[in-house]
């Protein structure tokens, strides 16, 4: 018999997307995205990815930005 434990969560890949509709970051293996204005501190829009585990199932193209009052 096994027991199911908690598990590690995956840590998010960031890598810095650049495209005609603005600068983001996204995570290389869920696709989550997060806007990134070039007023913005990375360190601070790094940590909105905390909240949100990392796995393929994430909605992609999430803008937490704008609701964080970060902008």
């Amino acid at each position: 018999m096994s027991a199911v434990g908690p598990t590690t969560p995956v840590p998010h890949r960031i890598g810095i997307l650049m495209s005609p509709a603005g600068r983001f970051l996204e995570c290389i293996n869920c696709q989550l995205r997060i806007e990134f204005p070039a007023e913005a501190r990375y360190d601070t829009i790094v940590k909105l990815f905390e909240v949100h585990p990392c796995s393929r199932t994430t909605p992609a193209n999430v803008s937490l930005l704008r609701n964080s009052g970060l902008n």
